[in-house]
């Protein structure tokens, strides 16, 4: 009897979950070409639920785009990781059609993508929402045609110079300020020709680097040059490509330069087992790095065939287990020979402190993420961020957390700023490392010594939550909302959060403070963040919102116009 009513209650259960034949849903629409309203074959269209719904909490980093891709934007995000379900796909006929039938009401997410066209927008898709047994009919999803950027990189005497990367390069926005940053690259052929397609809308640099291959007698090479013939950014020329656009004749100089030989010495400490010396070539979106061990019994090195650029030095010295460290902070070699490089590791420190919180809440402390970001940035692990080393791959130390708070872990010496989030509406009310609060001006490291490190966050986070509307006076699905302090901490507390279909959002686990609040059709978001000048043009379009304690804040935003044809 018992096993009959069980079976009972689990059917009446999964008939209550599982939609019925007339709960299904079905989409349809179109994909088209931005520029012409062509229609877009062999588009493949995916549908996947959505599993935002609209809703967001602060940032602690921005994301970084993706060097070795040209559409591949990484946000910030915060969640548990769990697998989301598989999208559904179907691909475009003739006409540019696609059609899903019997789906699952639900919220989803919907994009195309085709070969050298970029969704548009490109970094996120648009929200579906659909209700038991709706038909979405006449859905218009936009691709935008990439470009084409082609020419050749010639010598001073108009000979061609073949083997030489050709880096594409836009200005990207993060906590160091503005850096040129790769956005893809093409080596030249035997006749010094390079070829960049699939080049999405935009303002770029070009930047022609040493040759892959040094000159056959090994003591000349090319230096780095910005299009046409720059050896530096602010004298180069940007190229603005449009949607579709195909620049060509886009020619480099490339002037030769000699190799040069660097030397130095490492101080090795007492006992040292191993010594390793990294060089790193700071190239555009990364590094190049090459590891050499110290074998010489006074720690000298010799460095040769170095092409001018900027390095980073960096030394490993393991003594008794621990792991030793210095770092020569930027080496500019030109077309002179360099000495007395040195280099002392010293030992690394010991940091113990303790996540404290404040309120009520269920989250525990190992559920908070601490930071701390080195003066040269760094790689989050799941307690502290330690720098990444000139020169060298990042290094990930973590500490676990115990069930009161406490932790203990040792980092490089360095200067690192401290940054922690977690779930729901905790936010980071303070940093003190012995009883000196350094919630805004960081700890200094660098020369050895440590401090007991409280962390507190609060349960008492603010809240704003509101609608978006388009210049028509519609809601605004999927516009992209950006909150920034508006005192010194303004880059650290930041929020995000994209509008769901019907032009809503919410941000909460703010701290205490004033706020400007933008809404975007398209932007990038660490430009927002970082660069107080990106946004000027546009404060009369946000909206200043004071947080308290706990407080919740209502508002109306317009969406900012993204700037045609870009």
């Amino acid at each position: 009897m018992k096993l009959a009513l069980i079976l009972f209650c689990a059917g009446l259960l999964l008939a209550q979950t599982t939609p019925t034949p007339q709960d299904k849903c079905r989409v349809e629409g179109k994909v088209v070409n931005s520029l012409t309203g062509a229609p877009v074959t062999r588009a493949r269209v995916t549908l996947r639920l959505n599993p935002a719904g609209g809703t967001a909490t602060p940032t602690a980093a921005a994301g970084a785009s993706n060097p070795s891709s040209f559409d591949r934007p990484q946000l910030p995000t915060l969640g548990s990781g769990a697998p989301q379900p598989a999208p559904i796909a179907a691909s475009t006929d003739s006409e540019g059609k696609f059609t899903f039938t019997n789906v699952d009401p639900g919220d989803y997410q919907i994009a195309a993508q085709r070969d050298n066209f970029q969704y548009n927008p490109p970094r996120r898709p648009e929200p579906v929402s659909l209700k038991p047994g709706d038909a979405k009919k006449d859905v218009v999803l936009k691709l935008t045609p990439l470009g084409v950027i082609a020419g050749l990189v010639r010598d001073e005497n108009g000979d061609p110079v073949q083997s030489v990367p050709v880096s594409l390069l836009t200005w990207q926005y993060n906590a160091s300020g503005r850096q040129l940053a790769s956005r893809g690259s093409a080596t030249t052929n035997d006749l010094g020709e390079y070829r960049l397609f699939g080049v999405a809308p935009g303002k770029y640099y070009l930047k022609s680097n040493a040759p892959l291959r040094r000159a056959s007698d090994d003591e000349e090479t090319f230096a780095a040059s910005f299009y046409p013939a720059a050896s530096d950014p602010s004298s180069a020329v940007a190229l603005d490509l449009r949607a579709g656009q195909e620049l060509r004749g886009i020619d480099l100089v490339a002037r030769r330069t000699r190799l040069v030989t660097a030397r130095g010495r490492v101080v090795k400490p007492v006992g040292a087992s191993l010594v390793l010396l990294a060089v790193g070539l700071n190239m555009d979106g990364g590094t190049m790095n090459t590891q050499n061990q110290i074998t010489d019994p006074d720690g000298k090195f010799e460095l040769r065939g170095m092409a001018p650029g900027s390095y980073g030095l960096s030394v490993q010295a393991i003594v008794g287990g621990k792991r030793f460290t210095a770092r020569y902070q930027t080496l500019q070699v030109g077309s002179t020979d360099i000495d007395n490089i040195e280099l002392r590791p010293v030992a690394p420190v010991e940091l113990k402190g303790a996540i404290r919180i404040e309120g009520n809440t269920d989250t525990k402390p190992s559920q908070v993420t601490v930071r701390l970001n080195g003066r040269s940035g760094g790689v989050a692990s799941t307690l502290s961020l330690p720098p990444r080393p000139a020169g060298m791959a990042p290094v990930s130390m973590t500490g676990a957390v115990a069930d009161d708070g406490t932790f203990s872990l040792n980092v490089d010496p360095d200067f690192y700023r401290t940054s922690a989030t977690a779930p729901g509406t905790l936010y980071l009310k303070s940093v003190t490392c012995g009883g000196v609060d350094i919630t805004e001006a960081g700890i200094d490291l660098s020369g050895g010594g440590a401090c007991d490190i409280t962390v507190v966050m609060s349960a008492n986070g603010g809240q704003i939550e509101g609608q978006v509307i388009d210049a028509d006076s519609q809601p605004a699905p999927s516009a992209q909302v950006t909150l920034v302090a508006t005192g010194a901490r303004g880059s650290d507390l930041f929020g995000t959060a994209m509008a769901d279909a019907s032009g809503h959002f919410k941000i909460g686990g703010l701290a205490p403070g004033s706020y400007k609040v933008y809404a975007w059709e398209e932007v990038d978001v660490n430009a927002v963040r970082y660069d107080p000048e990106f946004v000027k043009p546009y404060e009369s379009s946000a909206q200043t919102v004071e947080i308290g304690e706990g407080g919740k804040e209502a508002v109306s935003l317009k969406q900012i116009k993204k700037i045609a044809g870009r």
